[in-house]
């Protein structure tokens, strides 16, 4: 492993040049705005790194970026790298210090959209198969990678491309996209995800937009639209649906107990969003379990009539809301979508639309699993405090089709850390992060390859 790891912070410069590249190649499936030039770029960059590349289409999606390398020493056992080439639009551009598509470096971190999510653990996963091929002449167990480009908007083909393509994605272990240190730079080694059922809410009212003054006889969507969503939830953030929390499992012994060893930075969490409490006032292992396992009803956007300056009296022709559902384990999105649809009919809202958007389930990997432990071994090994385990993240992502499909556990590492400003404008990552990501899972993949 010395040679590996040496070569790793010999040639990271070189490294963070390819990774620069790659941010300047734009791929925003949101408004398919460069996604094949990107697709192609990645393989390209596979294959200069000695992995086999090819590119996996379905009808109407965008293509899956698949490698493989087999090693002729160890060929009976297999890890998937799990990543996506997609970014999120980098709007309100005005917010960026720098171009979000022209990648810069200041104060010991990289800029650029993408950097974190996802590309950063991308180029860190294919130049550690180059530090093996280097040094070593062969990897030590075989490795895959899917790379996906609909991540940011749901995956919503990578279903139908293991119904395909399943065979190809079998594996031992999966390495999933995100993952890194807590903030006090402590590796955690993340084990599941929540799932998600994304729906849109349409009222509609008259045909046209009309004045205001009619609102003294024509009913008004965005009224109805609100008083919808008011029978979703209570005032003690309860999801109010019936039968929307009958799937649902408490939390295991053995996974109580890393519940309440991981650390929660509460106070940081609140100075940082600018908020004064959690919801309910909660605190502690019940935040903790909130994050980890307990399902949510979100408002993500509202919009109806006229939000522009000053003054216009409309009484609107429609109300538009986009709503998500965080699920836990065993809650299954399509049953939810008939409970929620029911619920609207019930209540007497059968005239709001309901469109589906996006349905993932839930994912875990228990602690106990030989992969996690090869991880918190490597953990152990490259970095000067001790791993955290966390239970789940509360956000989402195709997991469960390699858990609960193909039966591979997954574990998140990677070059994040709490302030890389995902999603957002400056999204970045620290130099150092990626590094030691890299020599983490190298760690990890040589702890996992050697055991019995």
């Amino acid at each position: 492993m010395k040679k590996v790891l040496n070569y790793v912070d010999q040639n990271y410069q070189r490294f963070l040049t390819d990774l620069e590249t790659l941010i300047r190649q734009p791929s925003v499936a949101a408004k398919n705005e460069g996604m094949r030039e990107c697709a192609q770029l990645v393989a390209k960059m596979m294959e200069e790194t000695g992995v086999k590349a090819e590119l996996l289409e379905v009808a109407d999606a965008f293509p899956i970026v698949y490698g493989e390398i087999q090693s002729k020493k160890n060929p009976d056992r297999t890890v998937l790298f799990y990543d996506h080439y997609d970014v999120q639009p980098a709007e309100p551009l005005e917010l960026w210090e720098t171009p979000p598509f022209e990648p810069s470096v200041r104060e010991g971190k990289m800029f650029g959209r993408g950097v974190a999510d996802n590309k950063g653990n991308l180029v860190s996963r294919l130049k550690l198969v180059e530090s093996w091929l280097k040094t070593k002449g062969d990897v030590p167990c075989n490795f895959k990678f899917l790379v996906e480009g609909e991540e940011e908007i749901s995956s919503l083909h990578l279903e139908q491309y293991f119904e395909q393509y399943s065979d190809k994605f079998r594996c031992d272990g999966v390495v999933w996209e995100f993952g890194g240190v807590d903030e006090e730079d402590r590796p955690t080694i993340t084990l599941g995800v929540k799932g998600i059922l994304y729906v849109e809410l349409e009222a509609r009212g008259p045909v046209r937009d009309v004045h205001s003054a009619n609102a003294a006889i024509v009913d008004n969507p965005a009224w109805r639209l609100v008083r919808a969503l008011d029978t979703l939830k209570d005032q003690k953030d309860h999801i109010l649906i019936p039968g929307w929390y009958k799937d649902v499992k408490p939390f295991t012994k053995e996974e109580l107990k890393y519940l309440r060893a991981e650390p929660l930075h509460e106070k940081a969490i609140k100075e940082e969003l600018g908020i004064k409490s959690f919801i309910g006032g909660m605190k502690g292992l019940e935040a903790k379990k909130a994050l980890a396992g307990k399902p949510t009803c979100t408002i993500c956007g509202l919009v109806s009539g006229w939000t522009g300056p000053r003054i216009k009296t409309v009484l609107p022709s429609k109300a538009l809301a986009k709503v998500d559902f965080r699920l836990v384990l065993a809650q299954k999105p399509k049953a939810l979508l008939g409970r929620l649809k029911k619920h609207l009919r019930a209540k007497g809202y059968g005239d709001i639309i309901v469109r589906e958007l996006g349905m993932e389930e839930a994912a875990r990997t228990s602690p106990s699993d030989p992969f996690v432990k090869a991880a918190l071994e490597g953990a152990k090994q490259e970095y000067a405090k001790p791993p955290v385990v966390s239970i789940s993240s509360a956000g989402t992502g195709p997991m469960y089709l390699f858990t609960n499909i193909l039966r591979a556990p997954c574990v998140c590492i990677g070059v994040g850390y709490p302030y890389t400003r995902g999603h957002s404008p400056n999204e970045n990552i620290r130099i150092q992060d990626f590094v030691k990501a890299t020599k983490w899972m190298a760690r990890t993949i040589h702890n996992f390859a050697k055991m019995k």
